[in-house]
């Protein structure tokens, strides 16, 4: 901001003052200073116009400088608006005061030429930082919610009606903790009889993990596409851990992982395989509503060592049995005292939720987690999948 371009406002009941004031600034180069003969002409023309700098008289009849600064302040359009205070005061107290109240500086009468130019070029080279800055937050806001829509947009937002061909009810959430995330969930259908579904926890948070979390959903549905186009009939879960464990180690100079659990489900017998890369265990529960849960061998996140490899488990599911995957976000939730969720409040409430539909229990944990936060701010993203098998009598 240059002189020429600084619009000043001078606040000064005594018309000498005014003047004298107003002729010393111009001299030093700024071409646009108004005046106002007391606060409330002040107040009034800072609503209607665009001020940079106000250089405010303490000691005026009606309203003193020091009741303009507090209007001032307190109004959010326009507290940003720097104030040097001026007056023939010299006490400590007043200066204290003024600090206290929100002024830039402090000017004594009579004016000192070269401090009143160092004290307003401080002053609105100040104030113009202040303007980049927020105008760098207001863009990176932007590009913020750019990416998370961006991120919204890769997961599935639809889910599918649970038909007689395929006897799945299925619901998921994803929460970032911050404007962007590194969780994920995904599922779609390779094969008309086939489900593929997978819940996965970038290790971090922020723009790095969701673009980690972006590659990690690519790599595994081109992973499957893949298998399916060389022919093989079930595309089992280790084999595509093994191939995105592999590429997601090169290149990873920020030493990323991710945990993944995944799965996939044959519609028609209930046939579940699945391999778990490190992931918190998920839970099958049962139409009598008991809670089970699907451990395997330890198996590390991937990213990290590009020679491991990873197995897959099977189970049948039963008529109206519920798969419940979620991130450690979900039990790690917090309240303001510090306090986990935990697995064992996780656990009582999947059991009374036995035979509810995938929606209910997504809805209810998020519901149940967010009471217990009870408002404060999240430590980790959170990410839940639920599935409930439900074939007909004929479809068996």
């Amino acid at each position: 901001m240059t002189c020429f371009e600084a619009r000043l406002l001078v606040v000064d009941d005594n018309e000498d003052n005014r003047y004298t004031l107003r002729q010393r600034l111009k001299r030093q180069g700024y071409a646009n200073v108004e005046t106002a003969t007391n606060g409330r002409e002040a107040l009034e023309l800072l609503g209607q116009r665009e001020i940079d700098l106000v250089l405010l008289d303490v000691m005026m009849p009606e309203m003193n400088g020091y009741e303009v600064l507090e209007q001032l302040k307190a109004d959010p359009r326009r507290r940003d608006i720097p104030v040097i205070m001026i007056s023939a005061l010299d006490q400590l107290e007043s200066v204290i005061r003024c600090v206290e109240l929100g002024a830039e500086d402090y000017l004594p009468k009579p004016f000192n030429p070269t401090l009143l130019a160092a004290r307003v070029g401080a002053s609105l080279e100040k104030k113009r930082l202040r303007d980049e800055l927020r105008a760098s937050l207001s863009r990176l806001e932007k590009e913020l919610e750019a990416a998370r829509r961006l991120q919204v947009s890769m997961l599935p937002r639809e889910f599918p009606a649970c038909t007689e061909q395929q006897p799945v009810d299925i619901h998921a959430l994803m929460q970032a903790a911050r404007e962007v995330g590194g969780d994920l969930y995904d599922f779609f259908y390779p094969s008309p009889d086939r489900l593929c579904f997978l819940v996965a926890d970038v290790s971090g948070k922020g723009a790095d993990a969701a673009m980690f979390m972006a590659r990690t959903r690519s790599l595994v549905r081109m992973a499957v596409e893949l298998l399916h186009e060389v022919g093989a009939t079930d595309v089992a879960p280790d084999r595509v851990l093994n191939t995105v464990n592999r590429e997601l180690c090169q290149n990873n100079r920020e030493k990323m992982f991710v945990s993944v659990f995944m799965g996939t489900l044959d519609v028609r017998t209930g046939a579940l395989a699945f391999a778990n890369a490190g992931h918190p265990p998920p839970c099958r529960i049962s139409a009598a509503r008991r809670i089970e849960r699907l451990g395997s061998a330890p198996q590390p996140p991937l990213g990290i060592r590009p020679a491991a490899r990873y197995t897959t488990s099977a189970i049948e599911l039963e008529v109206a049995d519920t798969l419940f995957v979620c991130t450690d976000g979900v039990c790690e939730a917090a309240n303001a005292s510090g306090e986990m969720y935990g697995d064992e409040r996780l656990q009582a409430l999947l059991e009374v939720s036995g035979d509810s539909s995938a929606q209910a229990v997504v809805t209810q944990v998020k519901d149940a987690i967010d009471a217990f936060a009870a408002g404060a701010p999240p430590a980790d993203d959170v990410t839940m999948l639920a599935l409930r098998w439900r074939p007909t009598a004929a479809g068996r």
